[in-house]
């Protein structure tokens, strides 16, 4: 490996870990809802964070695939990603919708949240098992997924 891989490597890792980092920071502050306009912002704030979550485990299992990092530092990524989805999950689930009429976005919302957990606690799995094939299939889960959860939170922004 040559000082400029290595350089591109360490950036990357850098960025990586700094997103990471913010999205920890913030992914505990879901207020409770007092009516469906707070809600929405909760249920926004949660897609956000997740989104965050998806996008940084389907770059780090990308730059695996691709030889730019080591599998060691993608399962770091990709565990703390997963790890960070459960206070998302939790803070989110722990907020009653004020109205009947915002039970189904918080059924929608979970379920998103669920299936972003999931695909990175397969990424995980994969990249322990260094399955290179696993770990295509869960960039292509986790981009789409973070294509759902964009498109979902800019809906309700």
């Amino acid at each position: 490996m040559d000082l400029l891989s290595i350089g591109r490597m360490g950036r990357l890792a850098h960025a990586v870990l700094v997103t990471l980092m913010a999205l920890v920071a913030v992914s505990g502050c879901v207020a409770p809802a007092t009516d469906s306009g707070a809600y929405r912002q909760n249920a926004t704030a949660a897609l956000r964070s997740a989104l965050g979550e998806a996008r940084t485990g389907a770059l780090a299992v990308q730059a695996r695939l691709d030889g730019k990092v080591t599998n060691a530092f993608v399962d770091t990524v990709v565990t703390q990603s997963e790890s960070a989805l459960g206070p998302i999950e939790d803070s989110f689930g722990s907020v009653d919708p004020p109205s009947r009429r915002d039970d189904e976005l918080r059924d929608h919302v979970g379920t998103m949240l669920s299936d972003t957990a999931d695909a990175l606690s397969a990424a995980r799995i994969a990249v322990r098992r260094e399955d290179r094939a696993g770990m295509r299939a869960s960039v292509r889960e986790l981009a789409r997924l973070g294509n759902q959860l964009d498109q979902a939170q800019q809906a309700l922004s």
